[in-house]
């Protein structure tokens, strides 16, 4: 009944699990052509594999990493769906109620290695047991986020801890616990030369900061939007009005700017009724041009990890965007 071979994602064990709980024939998997007219946020963030169920041919599509909202996966398919014919089916993690049924309101096939399937297009949904995602993961201080990002910034194998607290206006004891913090989750090593503490990042680069992406604190408190006239003097660009400054992204009609004072300082609304007379306002969490090499401009790593939070539809332009950001600090690097 079953006909396989080993591929570059799609393990034999999913392929029995298909077979077995439908009865139906798998043929054997074979690499899509068709992955090289995506762009490159796409074949970053999925594996692809062609298999054939029951005579209907299928577009394995597998997360690289964590699920994607399922907004975004759906324009993601959609994205792909241009440029094939096969009938997609989304090879997904483990799944919760709110996500299962959420991909099935969207109609998007998916399966679940030994645990659910959604097949419509053969007329088969299955659900043997829910298995709860893992706890969400730690996420880092405001402290230990600069100190981190710090440290990527940086050319140097290791870092001196001397000197940030003075830099990040935070306590001795706000840097030793952001130390410790790092050090618990893997991302740094810490040293003592003499009674200086050194670190030095468990991967190097662009690596370090993929190991990190999981625990990374969205610095932006709140947002709202601010008469221009009400605003603060020299408050410094955000969003997509920062990433327009490191990037080839059209900056937005209406500008975006970074504060890290009160919220209640500011006389703000939720609602934007003159885009070319407002101005939305990030409430953040820690000084958004303390590691900035530009004045008046956001960070580039503490943006993106903004514009990540933010983008929870998948806007292929800030993805694209952010790709571009980051592909600029490595290359500096």
């Amino acid at each position: 009944m079953l006909q396989c071979r080993v591929s570059s994602y799609c393990e034999v064990k999913l392929l029995e699990y298909i077979a077995e709980t439908l009865g139906v024939k798998v043929a054997a998997a074979a690499p899509w052509a068709g992955e090289k007219r995506l762009q490159y946020f796409i074949t970053d963030a999925y594996g692809f594999e062609v298999l054939t169920l029951c005579g209907a041919k299928c577009l394995f599509v597998k997360p690289k990493g964590e699920l994607s909202p399922v907004p975004a996966v759906k324009k993601h398919l959609g994205t792909i769906a241009e440029q094939t014919d096969l009938i997609l089916v989304l090879d997904a993690p483990a799944l919760n109620a709110k996500q299962r049924k959420a991909l099935i309101a969207a109609r998007i096939p998916f399966v679940v290695d030994g645990n659910q399937l959604y097949l419509p297009f053969l007329g088969a949904a299955l659900q043997e047991r829910y298995v709860n995602p893992p706890q969400k993961t730690e996420t880092l201080s405001p402290t230990a986020q600069l100190a981190l990002f710090r440290y990527l910034y940086q050319d140097k194998r290791e870092m001196y801890i001397r000197g940030l607290a003075e830099l990040f206006g935070v306590s001795a004891m706000q840097i030793t616990r952001a130390v410790k913090q790092l050090v618990a989750l893997e991302l740094v090593a810490m040293r003592k030369d003499g009674v200086q503490i050194v670190i030095a990042g468990t991967a190097v680069g662009a690596d370090l900061f993929d190991k990190a992406k999981p625990h990374l604190l969205n610095p932006v408190r709140k947002r709202f939007y601010v008469d221009n006239d009400a605003l603060p003097p020299n408050l410094p660009l955000a969003g997509e009005s920062a990433l327009g400054e490191y990037t080839m992204l059209a900056s937005p009609q209406t500008a975006v700017y970074a504060y890290d004072g009160k919220a209640g300082d500011l006389q703000g609304t939720d609602t934007l009724v003159d885009p070319g007379a407002q101005s939305r306002v990030e409430i953040w969490r820690y000084s958004p041009t303390v590691l900035s090499a530009k004045e008046r401009v956001a960070d580039p790593l503490s943006l993106w990890a903004a514009i990540a939070n933010e983008n929870e539809n998948g806007d292929p332009r800030l993805e694209m965007a952010q790709d571009e950001l980051l592909a600029g600090i490595w290359r500096k690097g």
